[in-house]
């Protein structure tokens, strides 16, 4: 970086609850750029990230924003003390905020703006909204590949994946000796039927011993309408302690602890970042990964492959339960035999640190001036 350089961080509030993926990698990231970098961004001033840097106050934010909170931001973008400041938002694009961006392009047309986006699902619609800024960052190569067929130009988009910090060096015969298999993500009817599909399959020889935990954020009416369903259906195997159904999780790196491997069985990935950061961080303790490959979540089996690492058990999108099942013991087979830990590791070494986002995100806007 030539010299200090402000830039304003335009997010949900980096403060806690820390329960989103977008808001732990805005703070991951305000956390982790060089301290020469003076940073404003929305959250608690009595609880700064960073010393360099200007907290505007704000609430914590739920995950659809009061039409006040969305005033507040509007407000910071269009704040007379604020017009020099290169911008960086991180949210996905809306009619609203797209045409205060564009407002902001006619009136600034010097004022350096990015904008990244969290969450790729339907992302070709809003395409036409993208073009006014002067570069697009997106968190996977799928994601790439779909804007630039919708129209944007390919140097303005540019790919930076999420990173996690690494974590402590994984014994592979701790991991070994575990016996839980842990499903971190959202709930819906398919997911639904395919955790009691693996629940069943606990019965099975090849999983003696083994026990099941989901941990799912609650979301709305769909989610409790399947966790009831779940709770009801696995009653007896909960009681008996080989099934656990958790809600809200305060502290993500003791479950990690305990497990053994981690499963990923929705087929989608709406309103998740394109590579979830839980499975990241899974990845980074040595936790193996048994999952649908639905795209972009797939790219992380491909740089793996790409790099001779084996990390787990990618299974087809379209898998039978019965498949799924099948990929589940080989995955939980790999663990017990301590396959997965040193690989894991080094592909977030390799592909997906923090310090390597980080100094993407850096190298961008020192581009842009």
């Amino acid at each position: 970086m030539p010299a200090p350089a402000e830039l304003l961080l335009v997010s949900k509030p980096l403060r806690p609850p820390w329960n989103d993926g977008s808001t732990v990698l805005v703070r991951a990231l305000a956390e982790g750029m060089d301290p020469a970098w003076r940073l404003v961004y929305f959250g608690d001033p009595a609880a700064p990230l960073r010393a360099n840097g200007e907290v505007l106050p704000a609430a914590p934010m739920g995950h659809a924003p009061s039409l006040a909170a969305k005033a507040r931001v509007l407000a910071a973008l269009l704040s007379p003390r604020r017009r020099h400041l290169p911008l960086h938002l991180f949210f996905t694009p809306n009619r609203v905020t797209s045409s205060v961006v564009a407002l902001l392009r006619r009136l600034q047309p010097a004022r350096p703006m990015v904008q990244s986006l969290m969450s790729a699902d339907g992302i070709e619609r809003w395409a036409p909204l993208l073009r006014p800024l002067d570069a697009v960052v997106v968190l996977s190569e799928t994601t790439r590949a779909r804007l630039v067929a919708a129209g944007l130009p390919p140097g303005r988009v540019r790919r930076i994946y999420p990173g996690v910090a690494p974590g402590p060096l994984a014994d592979p015969a701790v991991i070994a000796a575990r016996r839980l298999l842990l499903y971190a993500g959202d709930l819906d009817p398919a997911v639904g039927r395919r955790l009691q599909a693996i629940a069943r399959a606990l019965d099975r020889p090849e999983l003696a011993g083994w026990s099941l935990t989901i941990a799912c954020r609650p979301k709305g009416e769909a989610d409790a309408a399947v966790r009831g369903a779940l709770a009801a259906a696995l009653a007896p195997t909960i009681a008996a302690g080989r099934v656990e159904l958790l809600g809200e999780v305060a502290d993500m790196p003791a479950l990690f602890a305990r497990a053994s491997l981690q499963l990923f069985v929705a087929d989608h990935l709406r309103r998740k970042v394109d590579l979830p950061l839980a499975v990241l961080e899974g990845l980074a303790l040595g936790l193996g990964l048994c999952a649908l490959a639905v795209r972009p979540l797939a790219e992380i089996f491909e740089r793996a492959d790409e790099r001779g690492l084996a990390v787990g058990i990618a299974v087809p999108p379209d898998a039978s339960d019965d498949a799924l099942v099948d990929a589940v013991i080989a995955g939980a087979r790999g663990a017990a035999a301590g396959a997965w830990a040193a690989p894991a590791q080094a592909l977030v070494s390799a592909e997906f640190s923090r310090e390597a986002m980080v100094r993407g995100y850096e190298s961008l806007h020192a581009a842009l001036g």
